[in-house]
């Protein structure tokens, strides 16, 4: 899940709290409902008996996935972050608030678009989905005999279920498009979301130190790698990871035997976060999977030489601005993280498609025909 390596406020209370705030500011009039909705599988009926209700009821488990809100509110639309109030329309923006944004669009009968960030191969394996069905508001969990989801099987049998009988399925980018056809048998729409382009914007030219990586403490991150990269320089350089997860224990040993200067941040605030970028000699984005890639974006809009690895989505949204290592080959990452220490910053044309305006474009775009 995006931002999900951000500490503060990037979290499921923080965003309730957040949202609390700013309800009920309502930009554009509350509009009455069609008298039904059409959605996958035929006709849900007539919605709820209210002469008035919100355009969207936006289901976020934390900031980032709200970032287009405000800008969708100021082209005219009503936007509800947390109640239960009736809507015409249900957006689950991650798989953790995918079951209930189901509930309440069954509930209200009202469509509901499903966004999924990403289908992470180490979950799903080879295996099917288990069976599942809502009953009277309860999910049904039935598993399935042979070969099944390698792991979390119950959530992501869930999570295929509520793709299967949503009203349509938003993916960030072509390599989820092709997971979500493959894995869960569901056709969807290429809708990239955004970086936090509010924030991550470059500071005055000043001193620049060390390697940054930032993301979950997860193997697939590979912040390994960059600790054994920054050991095959003389003197070594410095390394700053920020994030959490389990894997902390075992980076922490390799930059000991090493003798690789290292920090890991777990608490940093967002100031924090954007900040170190600004400080940043070079940020490197290891990661072996993205649905979409956040990190070296942020870095990007820093202006900070970033490395990345080449994988699809680094690839697709990131044009020549980074430069890129080969997974797996050490000699391939030292080479990229002297290149980018050597060369100019990144230029930042290469993100204006993926700004929060130019985001809140996009899904102003496609939630039209829903509310018609």
């Amino acid at each position: 899940m995006p931002g999900a390596h951000r500490s503060g406020p990037r979290n499921p209370a923080g965003t309730e709290r957040a949202a609390r705030r700013r309800i009920p500011l309502q930009l554009g009039p509350r509009r009455a409902g069609p008298a039904s909705h059409r959605v996958r599988g035929g006709f849900l009926g007539p919605p709820s008996s209210r002469d008035a209700m919100d355009d969207v009821r936006w289901f976020a488990p934390n900031r980032f996935c709200t970032l287009v809100v405000p800008r969708l509110r100021d082209r005219g639309l009503s936007i509800a972050l947390d109640g239960d109030t009736p809507a015409r329309l249900a957006i689950a923006m991650d798989a953790q608030v995918a079951a209930d944004a189901y509930r309440y669009a069954v509930r209200h009968r009202c469509p509901l678009i499903h966004y999924v960030w990403d289908l992470p191969p180490w979950w799903l394996g080879r295996g099917r989905h288990d069976w599942v069905w809502l009953v009277a508001g309860r999910y049904v969990w039935l598993p399935r005999l042979g070969r099944r989801y390698a792991a979390r099987r119950g959530f992501y049998s869930r999570l295929r279920y509520v793709a299967a009988h949503a009203a349509a399925v938003w993916v960030p980018s072509a390599a989820t498009a092709t997971s979500v056809r493959e894995r869960f048998g569901v056709a969807c729409r290429q809708v990239p979301f955004c970086f936090d382009s509010d924030r991550f914007t470059p500071a005055a030219a000043g001193l620049r130190r060390g390697l940054l990586s930032v993301s979950r403490l997860t193997p697939q991150k590979n912040h390994a790698a960059v600790i054994r990269a920054a050991a095959r320089f003389e003197p070594r350089i410095p390394v700053r990871i920020i994030g959490s997860g389990y894997d902390r224990a075992a980076l922490e040993r390799l930059a000991t035997e090493l003798h690789v200067p290292c920090t890991i941040e777990s608490d940093s605030s967002e100031t924090e976060v954007v900040a170190a970028y600004r400080v940043a000699e070079v940020v490197v984005c290891p990661s072996t999977f993205e649905g979409f890639g956040l990190t070296p974006m942020e870095a990007i809009a820093t202006a900070t030489p970033v490395v990345v690895s080449d994988i699809p989505p680094h690839r697709e949204f990131l044009g020549t601005a980074p430069h890129f290592f080969r997974l797996d080959d050490d000699d391939s990452l030292v080479a990229a993280i002297g290149a980018a220490r050597a060369g100019p910053p990144p230029g930042r044309d290469v993100l204006s498609r993926v700004t929060i305006e130019a985001a809140a474009e996009r899904f102003s775009d496609g939630l039209t025909p829903y509310l018609g």
